[in-house]
């Protein structure tokens, strides 16, 4: 370590790199596929067809055995999950794990097709999308909402929805202050749902699960502000409901997939008569507790094709066909009897597990595993395969950016210099993996494949350490400023092997430049307790991105930034993100869209309040027995209700007949 090193040529070359990928424009379409990018993915592992766009998926690509097999009903799926979620509650526990099990035992309005990559309805039947004419004066002077045409001196405005009654209106524009588009969302939905303790859903659980985000003492300010737009919801009927955005939103619709939970109203209400506490006179805070600490976040009333019967805490999570479900189809609601989630928080252990025939799923495989003899002796490949898939997710350190070592970027830019990603990345993951730059999801235009990581350099690590003040002032190979050093501590998920390399191979490369890391696993709550809580210098986390688009509000903007808040911003409050932010939301015009969200990917990548790393594949052991298995893009990278056993295996049923054969 050399204290005050100035080599001021790394210096300046790292900052015009990082300068250079802030100024160069946004990557044009078809641009996207360079020839250079088209190498670099398919040396990684990529399937091309994957980032060109929507295509129908194969079934069983991996299996070794590429035969045609008839499906049969029955038989259970056992999947391994890493971490225990705290409850299935998603607006206050939105781990990836809660969200893969929801969707199997639960039903959304809107559900994204992961071969189409268009939504397609659930527990709704339709919906109009209509538009808003906002008055002078804001919402309050008044609004008109429907199909909205320009006429020249007015606006012209007339029914949407056979659910609006406008009748043909003309509005002079020198009365109105804006329209905004795509702002008024109205649901028709089935008749024909019941929750799984028997009880009829209708449009009034759908009311209550939306307002419940305007409460602010209900524990969901990780997801909250995706919500806070959404200015006034409307009873209409049993099976209609309205929503207004506030503003044009790019990702209006949707809001109303997978990430809108509807919870049942006579068990989570208790302002509903058929709350067994019912209270007709209970305020916020006894409205919250009702949902925060509702016995049923664990005891799980869902209306999906699944119900859960069983959750044996610290084991597993058992849900069973529910005979009730309002589609019939088991190409579409499932084949299998039984799905389990067995948690098992150790990966070798749960590798194990695998080997033993307690799982029949487990996509943790490591790399060095997946190439080498684990997964090539005989007691794995006589009943199991592996399979691999590109999904939405990306690792990252995230520093606590409220501490004051974190503040000055130029410090976390020193960091990610300090780090050898490339090496780690082809070393670690022997080339199967893409490092990443950004926080959208790489296989989408919504990401910029041109902007340039930051390259291996700890000199230039050490001079930027010194330039914000960070050297060595006692000789103790410690870097210090204002009588504090540099000691950072790393948490990581309890079990997590790929963690604990990463953060080992930190250790080593950030002593280099006189930084000491001290890594601390915990169980899984209490590490996404203290990360939550500010209660932490440094965290090792991965983002599951879920759709096609993911919106960056909650992770960067500055309103999410403040130290009381249980947001999923460590404390990034910078004004020209939240105008690209702010401008990017507004934008529904898709390529104008991710041009504003190229130029935010440059701005947060000079910025470091990540130290983005890898996307590795998902690495997947299947049982064998298991058919019709599709890897997608889309977290988890496949469905366990796509699964089945081949008709004529011991505990299965065949296809009822008018299922059979298509």
């Amino acid at each position: 370590m050399i204290q005050m090193s100035f080599k001021v040529l790394s210096v300046v070359a790292v900052l015009f790199l990082l300068l250079l990928g802030a100024l160069v424009g946004p990557v044009r379409e078809d641009d996207r596929l360079s020839d250079r990018m088209r190498k670099m993915l398919q040396d990684a592992g990529v399937n091309l067809a994957d980032v060109e766009g929507a295509h129908p998926v194969e079934a069983d690509l991996f299996h070794p055995d590429a035969r045609s097999s008839t499906p049969a009903l029955g038989g259970r799926i056992i999947e391994h999950i890493p971490s225990q979620p705290a409850n299935l509650c998603y607006p206050i526990e939105n781990s990836a794990v809660t969200h893969w099990i929801l969707r199997d035992i639960h039903a959304p309005l809107l559900r994204l097709n992961m071969e189409s990559w268009e939504y397609e309805t659930v527990l709704a039947v339709s919906y109009d999308i209509e538009d808003t004419v906002i008055l002078k004066g804001g919402r309050t002077a008044g609004i008109v909402y429907g199909k909205v045409e320009d006429g020249g001196e007015v606006w012209i405005v007339t029914s949407g929805s056979s659910a609006n009654p406008r009748v043909r209106q003309e509005v002079p524009k020198a009365e109105v202050e804006s329209v905004e588009r795509g702002t008024v969302f109205t649901f028709h939905l089935r008749d024909d749902v019941v929750w799984h303790d028997g009880h009829p859903f209708d449009a009034a659980d759908v009311v209550f699960s939306m307002q419940l985000y305007g409460n602010p003492y209900v524990d969901c300010d990780k997801i909250r502000s995706g919500f806070a737009d959404i200015v006034d919801t409307e009873l209409i009927d049993a099976t209609t409901v309205r929503f207004f955005y506030k503003e044009q939103y790019f990702q209006a619709m949707e809001t109303f997939g997978e990430t809108f939970v509807t919870l049942p109203r006579h068990l989570y209400d208790l302002h509903d008569p058929d709350h067994v506490d019912h209270d007709p006179d209970a305020d916020e805070e006894a409205l919250a507790a009702a949902i925060n600490d509702n016995p049923h976040n664990i005891d799980w009333v869902g209306l999906g094709p699944y119900r859960m019967t069983t959750w044996e805490r610290g084991q597993y999570i058992e849900a069973e066909r529910f005979e009730d479900y309002f589609k019939k189809d088991p190409a579409e609601v499932g084949y299998a009897d039984f799905l389990r989630w067995r948690y098992i928080s150790d990966d070798d252990l749960a590798f194990e597990a695998l080997l033993n025939e307690e799982l029949d799923i487990f996509a943790r495989i490591k790399t060095e595993d997946y190439f080498g003899q684990l997964t090539q002796q005989e007691i794995f490949t006589e009943k199991f395969y592996k399979a691999y898939t590109y999904t939405g997710a990306f690792g990252y350190t995230c520093w606590n950016l409220h501490r004051s070592k974190f503040k000055d970027p130029r410090v976390r830019t020193a960091l990610a210099l300090a780090f050898p990603t490339d090496e780690w990345t082809e070393t670690k993951y022997l080339g199967l993996a893409m490092r990443v730059t950004g926080s959208m999801f790489f296989m989408t235009p919504s990401y910029d494949l041109t902007v340039e990581p930051v390259p291996y350099d700890p000199l230039a690590a050490e001079d930027l350490l010194a330039e914000a003040g960070w050297y060595d002032r006692n000789g103790n190979g410690i870097v210090d400023k204002d009588g504090e050093e540099m000691i950072i501590e790393w948490l990581m998920p309890s079990g997590n092997k790929a963690s604990e390399a990463n953060g080992q191979k930190m250790q080593e490369a950030f002593q280099q430049i006189g930084v000491r890391l001290e890594i601390k696993s915990y169980e899984w709550a209490t590490f996404l307790d203290r990360i939550y809580n500010r209660d932490f210098d440094a965290a090792n986390l991965a983002w599951v991105l879920e759709g096609l688009e993911s919106d960056p509000k909650q992770l960067w903007h500055g309103d999410n930034a403040k130290f009381e808040l249980r947001s999923s911003n460590r404390g990034l409050n910078d004004p020209e993100c939240d105008r690209l932010i702010d401008a990017g939301r507004r934008e529904l015009d898709q390529e104008k869209r991710y041009a504003i969200w190229h130029q935010l990917q440059r701005r947060i990548y000079e910025l470091q309040p990540y130290m983005f790393s890898q996307n590795p594949p998902r690495k997947v052991g299947f049982n064998k027995n298991l058919r019709g298995v599709k890897l997608y893009i889309f977290s988890p990278g496949y469905r366990m209700r796509d699964m089945y056993y081949e008709e004529g295996t011991p505990g299965t049923r065949p296809l009822p007949a008018e299922f059979a054969g298509g």
